[in-house]
């Protein structure tokens, strides 16, 4: 049992030194996609779902970048016969700190694009507005060119819809992810 656990830390030793000493790109296109935990805060009443999505971008140099993100979510409502979703769509400047050859945080301001679709029996209600985005969290470099991360994004949107007798009204989306992108 001994021998297999010193080959075990052998082998787990050499992957995560080969991992630290990467060559990291950084600087160049990159597309991934994502998964993540919604959430969705709208005039007090909150409802929390599943997010899917892509993101891509490009890096100017190490630390700035241009990024956009989309995602969906399934229905985040818990009720008979009404179903609720979401979507967004953000474009924004990404800025980040190299911490070492594997890891990076980033943060990221800049504008959303959010659609909501009701659905239920009697009529289905579409729901659009722009907003502000911010967003923040870890890189961290698998190999050369491979990535996963860690990030919570934060959309805050006036939706309005052309329906007749629906009242417009705010919303605050957050998403916590996990992605992974190929830097090319």
């Amino acid at each position: 049992m001994k021998k297999i656990s010193i080959v075990a830390l052998a082998v787990l030793g050499l992957t995560t030194s080969h991992i630290a000493s990467a060559e990291t790109d950084r600087v160049g296109a990159y597309v991934g996609g994502q998964i993540g935990a919604f959430s969705a805060d709208a005039e007090g009443d909150s409802e929390s779902g599943q997010s899917y999505g892509a993101y891509g971008g490009y890096n100017f140099n190490e630390w700035f970048g241009l990024e956009g993100t989309l995602y969906i979510t399934n229905n985040f409502v818990d009720e008979d016969f009404v179903d609720v979703y979401a979507a967004a769509f953000s474009v924004a400047p990404k800025f980040t700190w190299v911490i070492n050859d594997t890891f990076s945080l980033y943060g990221k301001v800049g504008v959303a694009s959010v659609a909501m679709v009701i659905d239920n029996p009697i009529r289905d209600i579409d729901y659009s507005g722009f907003g502000l985005t911010v967003g923040a969290g870890v890189n961290a470099a698998l190999t050369n060119n491979l990535n996963i991360r860690l990030g919570y994004d934060y959309t805050s949107a006036e939706l309005d819809s052309d329906d007749f007798g629906t009242s417009d009204f705010d919303i605050d989306l957050s998403n916590v992810t996990l992605g992974m992108h190929y830097q090319f």
